[in-house]
């Protein structure tokens, strides 16, 4: 149909998924306006109404159920048809190689290596444990391809690497829900003195465990640490079962056990997670893979802002 232009059916697609514009729009890094006009000019186009909306909210019409239905075929029609290409333009065998820290639970990261394999099957994924600040030379080396952190030293001057901000993060602590720290709205270091506290080890993150014992100290105490682990469900168990209050970030934090909650640490500079990678790559599956995660990073944002 002459007039109709995919990005305009992708828009729609969204809309349609999520029943709420301006979230849509935040997902398909347009503004609410401008999303607006596109599905209005797609309705124009169709000579139908595809959607309804009143204060309650969004609803599709018949006949955006319909069109919803028939782009869900037709888009995964589409990601057959370049999965193929790819084949036959010999992607056969690919890898991806990945550098993060394990203990950050970085939750859109899962989702976006399932969408990259549905197009690259053969696709195979390695992963090297370490920090951000050895990422930088493990990209420069090929080590790995991309990297994903808290930037906490500059990038080299001469422009060979790039961080991309994908997901903002702040300080947090896990309380058990009958923790006096759990009626409060949120905590400041001052809090945690005198606290039990259960945190990660120096050698997850050297740069971000020293800043939170700084601040401590600034405070005029020095932070009371009962247990340091390296696996983040092992301090979420310790926490259930009353030993202290963790320390960590939203981040780690994203999918608490039942019976804790996360309080966010207002006193303490927000975290920014980046994804590092080299400034001249050009391999598609590597640049794919970026923007995957870019996308499922801003669904996770959007998710952790409705919970709070």
């Amino acid at each position: 149909m002459r007039g109709i232009e995919l990005r305009q059916l992708r828009y729609f697609s969204i809309v349609a998924k999520e029943l709420h514009f301006r979230r849509a729009a935040e997902l398909a890094f347009v503004t609410q306006p401008a999303l607006s006009q596109q599905i209005a000019k797609l309705e124009q186009t169709v000579g139908v109404e595809l959607l309804r909306r009143d204060r309650r909210g969004v609803e599709l019409t018949p006949a955006g159920v319909v069109l919803r239905d028939e782009l869900d075929t037709m888009f995964g029609q589409m990601d057959r048809a370049l999965r193929l290409t790819r084949e036959a333009g010999h992607y056969r065998s690919c890898s991806l190689s990945i550098g993060l820290v394990e203990y950050t639970n970085l939750v859109f990261i899962p989702p976006a290596l399932i969408r990259l394999q549905a197009l690259y099957p053969n696709m195979r994924v390695q992963r090297h444990e370490m920090s951000s600040v050895l990422q930088a030379d493990a990209l420069q080396k090929h080590t790995i391809d991309v990297g994903f952190g808290v930037q906490v030293a500059p990038l080299p001057e001469d422009g060979s690497l790039l961080a991309r901000p994908i997901f903002d993060s702040s300080w947090a602590v896990l309380v058990r829900e009958d923790a006096p720290l759990a009626a409060r709205p949120t905590v400041t270091v001052d809090d945690l003195r005198g606290e039990r506290l259960i945190m990660f080890e120096r050698g997850v993150n050297t740069v971000l465990y020293d800043r939170m014992v700084d601040a401590c100290r600034a405070r005029g105490f020095t932070p009371n640490f009962v247990y340091q682990t390296s696996q983040a469900q092992m301090g979420m168990s310790l926490v259930s079962q009353g030993m202290g209050t963790m320390v960590g970030t939203t981040y780690v934090f994203s999918s608490p056990p039942a019976g804790l909650v996360v309080k966010p640490v207002a006193d303490m500079a927000p975290l920014q997670v980046q994804v590092f990678s080299r400034s001249g790559e050009d391999r598609s599956l590597v640049l794919e893979f970026i923007e995957l995660v870019a996308a499922e990073a801003r669904r996770a944002q959007l998710d952790l802002a409705a919970r709070s």
